[in-house]
This record gives structure tokens, sequence and C-alpha cells, in this order.
């Protein structure tokens, strides 16, 4: 009898552990992308962009306005931001508040949004994206705001995160929420996040680490000798 009891005990502590991935899984559709991949499929930035012209802002295809050169000691600033708060295209997505960001930046957004996001949207979820919330862009600061740590990308406004996307029902998929849930929602974030690193050197969401359970994390930083590697998380 004590047997019967120890070997139910075995059975609900494995049932229990296999419904634990079941529901908190969602991260095996995640897989690593070889950076031989990466490196093969990087789409990189219009060459033509400069200090004086974004080819993207000229041609309407974000809706931008040039902001004063930001100066500030050190190595943080930039010397021809952008205040973006909206990307064009067929299905435009407004930003929920203005994002202070660089040309390079703002021009891969786009690019991303318009080739990925949205047809990953009316793939899975049958509807686009229509507005993100912005949990940061330019900010003076250390990485994942540690003391004494290398400066952020943010710092010099090669950097945003983004921490929902409404879709047009009205519908607002959460990083923290959503990421983690093994249905469409879950599978759409994750799918997006991966798909971000053809467009955006590093890429950070919540399977990278700590510091970035609630937003995904995206910026155009150099790394390696050349510059070119790709962080994808």
């Amino acid at each position: 009898m004590k047997k019967d009891r120890i070997g139910n005990l075995r059975f609900l502590v494995s049932l229990l552990a296999l419904l634990a991935l079941a529901g908190c899984g969602s991260f095996y559709d995640a897989e690593e992308i070889p950076q031989e991949v990466l490196q093969k499929e990087a789409i990189w930035p219009d060459p033509a962009i400069s200090d004086q012209v974004c080819p993207a802002v000229v041609m309407g295809l974000v809706s931008a306005q040039p902001l004063p050169p930001i100066e500030s000691r050190g190595s943080c600033g930039h010397p021809a931001p952008f205040s973006v708060v909206a990307l064009g295209g067929d299905n435009p997505v407004q930003f929920n508040t203005d994002a202070t960001i660089n040309c390079v930046v703002t021009s891969q957004l786009q690019r991303y949004f318009s080739e990925s996001v949205q047809p990953l949207a009316l793939q899975k979820l049958g509807q686009p994206v229509v507005e993100i919330q912005i949990a940061a862009s330019y900010s003076c600061r250390p990485r994942n705001n540690q003391r004494g740590a290398k400066l952020s990308e943010h710092g010099r406004a090669n950097a945003i995160d983004i921490g929902a996307f409404k879709l047009a029902d009205g519908t607002v998929l959460t990083v923290k929420k959503d990421w983690p849930r093994s249905g469409r929602a879950g599978r759409f974030l994750r799918a997006i996040n991966r798909s971000a690193c053809r467009y955006f050197t590093t890429v950070i969401g919540p399977g990278g680490d700590k510091y970035h359970q609630d937003h995904i994390h995206l910026d155009h930083g150099e790394h390696g000798k050349s510059g070119t590697w790709r962080v994808c998380q």
C-alpha cells in the first residue's frame, strides 16, 4: 500500500512537471539562430544615410521631425536625432509616445515592421499592429542602468525598447504578460523577436536576460572586430 502511494506521488510530480513545461515552455519554439545564418540574412541600413540625409524620412516612410544635435558630457548624444511618432507603409503603426532615435534605427524599424512584423501579425493573429508602446529610446545611461557598465546604445540614440503591441481590434499584447504564453500571442512575440535579428545587430527579449523581461530591446551597435556580429537573444 505504501509503495502504491509513493508510486502515485511520483506520477503526480512527473505530471505536474510536464504541465509546467507545457504552460511555461513557450520558449522551446524560440530556437537559437546560428551566427552564419544571421550574417547571411542580415538586412543592412541604406548606405545613403548620413547626418544630413535620412532617406526614410525624406520619402515619407516614417513620420518624424529632425531634432537639434544632442550634446552631452562623455560619449552620449547624437549629431542628427529624430523625434519619431509613426511608421508608414500599407499598415501604418503609431507610437504611444515620441521616440528619440537616429536615422539608422528609424529606417531599420520601418523596414522591420513593413517586411516582417506586419506580415507575421496578419499570418499569426489575423490582423495588423496599429500601435506600439515605447518603453525607452534616447537616454544617457550605462547598459541596463548598471553602474560601471559600458554606455548603452540608448545613450547614442541608437536603440529602442518596445513593451507592447496594440492590434487593430484594440487588443494589447504586452511582452511581460504574453511572451511566456503558448498561444498565438506568445508565438507571435517570439517570432518577431527572432526576425528582428535580420534588421538589428542587437535584439534582446525576455529569453535573453533578467533585464529584458518586459520589453524587446533593438539597437544597431557594433559588435566584434568587423562591427557586424549580431547578438540575438
